[in-house]
């Protein structure tokens, strides 16, 4: 129980502490006939509350300038007949006697002629003291080397760039490109081994009829006819028939026949030129 008090002792207490340091001065009716000087300290903020001023809607001056020794907030306005009520914040940053009416000015930027209304700003320190105790400036015992090897590794960067953009280039090998020419003859030699010793496979068969139509349809110049009609075309021609006839020879043959001589390179030989070219590096 006695633990119990003394935390919720502490709990009132740091609440009021912090309301009172917090909270600004508030002074409620106060108006442009009154004379009497309102009162704050440096830094802390004043609130005139429900202060009548005559004449047209009134705005605070722009605080651009830290020189200026007070500022002033318009917090809320309020209309008053042809008049309007205002909630200023008022607050000063030297010790001194200032006229809030001084730091307002009106909306329409007409002339402001009204009553002073004066705040009276005392100083907290002691009259000795007029600026705050500087900080002591501690000097650290380890040295910062921080702004040396940033400012050496820039001149490192920069000698990498100039070397690379100066040096790099021109000792650079160009690649080398390989041509390399191929004949439908050099690309059919291997397929045709194949089909002679009987292990030529769907694929390689395939194939060799691919080069076989695109070598003479360029040749004799037809065009992209249907598979069918190119074969019986190929059939007619005395040159195109005689490989033709050769490789039906090589993959329908009798199993055990043995295979009649041919001169590859004489049937070869109408396929050794158009040849295609393939660079490499």
């Amino acid at each position: 129980m006695i633990r119990f008090s003394f935390i919720l002792s502490l709990f009132i207490i740091s609440c009021t502490s912090s309301v009172m340091t917090a909270a600004p001065v508030q002074v409620t009716g106060a108006n442009e006939n009154e004379t009497a000087e309102l009162k704050t300290t440096v830094g802390f903020p004043l609130r005139i509350l429900q202060n009548k001023i005559a004449g047209s809607h009134l705005i605070a001056k722009p605080y651009t300038d830290r020189r200026v020794p007070a500022m002033v907030r318009i917090i809320e306005s309020f209309p008053h007949g042809s008049d309007f009520r205002y909630d200023i914040e008022f607050k000063g940053f030297e010790p001194g006697r200032y006229n809030v009416i001084d730091y307002l000015q009106r909306a329409d930027d007409s002339e402001l002629a009204s009553a002073p209304l004066w705040v009276n700003v005392e100083p907290i320190l002691a009259a000795d003291k007029v600026r705050p105790i500087p900080l002591p400036q501690n000097t650290s015992q380890f040295r910062s080397y921080y702004v040396p090897i940033l400012f050496v590794s820039g001149i490192v960067w920069l000698a990498g760039l100039l070397a690379i953009l100066f040096y790099g280039r021109g000792t650079l090998k160009k690649a080398s490109v390989v041509i390399k020419t191929t004949t439908p003859a050099e690309k059919m030699r291997p397929l045709i081994d194949a089909a002679i010793a009987g292990n030529l496979t769907s694929a390689q068969q395939a194939e060799l009829e691919r080069i076989l139509s695109e070598f003479w349809s360029a040749k004799l110049n037809l065009g992209h006819l249907p598979a069918d009609q190119l074969r019986s075309t190929l059939r007619e021609h005395p040159e195109a028939t005689k490989m033709l006839e050769q490789i039906d020879y090589w993959l329908h043959r009798p199993a055990g026949e043995a295979n009649q001589p041919v001169d590859i390179n004489a049937l070869l030989k109408p396929y050794q030129g158009q040849a295609t070219t393939t660079a490499s590096e």
